[in-house]
């Protein structure tokens, strides 16, 4: 009978451990199911809905990656590391970046060339995150394997490039950025990172993402040439001296927009940046956002000729030509010889221009050519997208 208090608190002792036990294993399953890449589906995501059911696929790579170990079709979600902190090439070794080096994800690390691809090109590309458990962001991160990538080989950080950070945000069902894929042939991955605040917490969510490069249409210089050239034209030839939007529609809210469509709004241009609907421009412009500000009504084509040192009709006409046959061209001290860059005239991407005491080269004729506030060589907020320094002039 004395006994029998000690063997009534073991197992209430016990029954507590599992009860505790049982708690923490929920709250670790809460803690790693967060959020994956949807659109285009990340490799997980991919992998799950390849087959009439997750244990099923279709594809060779997600049968292999089942095999060796791809808990992923079940909790895509928590591809993670919970301390991540910003600290992501220090915590996951190269050759486990698909799976975050978690082992029950393994199989995703699988080097192959047959996995589940989107077929992209160079340009503006929508990628949507679904977080499945909402907080707070300090940013969310892409890279894109660089050219000449061996898919065939384990995929390390050395082989990646980034080519987009978003800013901070709030708790968000899903996340959507405009990426700017480079030019590019063939297979490649996109690797996003989503780092919380920490906050909230500091942990990292991770995600590859395949895609195949169309064959058409690789290059940079196509990336947005049936709309750059019309939207040039009515910009350089606008002969109103007074306000440089008067050809422009006003933005309305109920109106859907292409990309590099014009709008007058509050006295300033905008340019879309890819298909949008309802979001204002004064509220949703930047680099990754809806639209562009293109500047002022008031910076009218006339002035920018005069500041330029080209007349506005020369302007209207001139065509893209290497940086040398340009007749046109400022004289400018240095030793550079190539044509200083006009707003509005189009460009190839190769032509060499001068701005600012140094000269670039053309990566992308289309954006080159819209110039303005986002993408004049060197002082555009984005001139990064269209350009590359060459040299100083000086």
């Amino acid at each position: 009978m004395k006994n029998q208090p000690d063997v009534s608190r073991s197992k209430l002792l016990k029954m507590f451990t599992m009860v505790a036990g049982v708690s923490m294993m929920l709250g670790t399953m809460e803690v790693t199911a967060h959020g994956y890449v949807s659109s285009p589906k990340g490799r997980a995501v991919a992998c799950r809905d390849d087959g009439p059911s997750p244990e099923s696929p279709r594809n060779a790579a997600c049968k292999a990656a089942f095999a060796a170990g791809n808990a992923s079709i079940y909790e895509p979600w928590s591809i993670n590391v919970i301390g991540a902190d910003n600290n992501h090439q220090a915590l996951i070794p190269d050759g486990k970046l698909c799976s975050a080096g978690h082992g029950d994800f393994g199989g995703l690390d699988l080097a192959r060339n047959d996995w589940p691809a989107t077929q992209v090109s160079a340009g503006p590309r929508v990628f949507i995150w679904t977080n499945t458990a909402q907080h707070r962001t300090t940013y969310f991160r892409y890279y894109i394997t660089k050219q000449g990538f061996n898919p065939l080989q384990p995929l390390k950080w050395s082989d990646l490039e980034q080519i987009h950070q978003s800013g901070r945000a709030g708790n968000e069902a899903t996340s959507t950025h405009v990426v700017t894929l480079p030019a590019r042939t063939g297979r490649h991955i996109v690797y996003s990172v989503w780092q919380r605040d920490k906050s909230d917490a500091p942990e990292g969510f991770y995600q590859c993402v395949d895609v195949t490069y169309s064959p058409d249409n690789n290059s940079s210089s196509s990336i947005i040439a049936s709309s750059s050239s019309s939207t040039t034209t009515s910009r350089s030839s606008s002969s109103i001296p007074d306000n440089a939007c008067a050809s422009l529609s006003p933005w309305n809210a109920n109106t859907q927009y292409n990309a590099r469509q014009e709008v007058i709004h509050n006295g300033r241009r905008y340019s879309a940046n890819y298909w949008t609907q309802g979001n204002n421009p004064a509220e949703t412009s930047g680099q990754y956002n809806y639209w562009s500000d293109m500047g002022p009504c008031s910076e009218t084509a006339s002035s920018q000729s005069s500041v330029n040192g080209v007349s506005s009709s020369s302007s209207s006409s001139r065509s893209a030509v290497p940086s040398s046959s340009s007749s046109s061209s400022t004289s400018v001290s240095g030793n550079c010889t190539s044509p200083v860059f006009a707003s509005g005239t189009s460009y190839a991407a190769g032509a060499l221009v001068q701005n600012s005491g140094n000269e670039y080269r053309c990566t992308v004729g289309g954006w080159c050519s819209l110039g303005g506030a986002a993408y004049s060589p060197g002082s555009g907020w984005a001139w990064t997208q269209a350009w590359t320094l060459v040299r100083s002039c000086q």
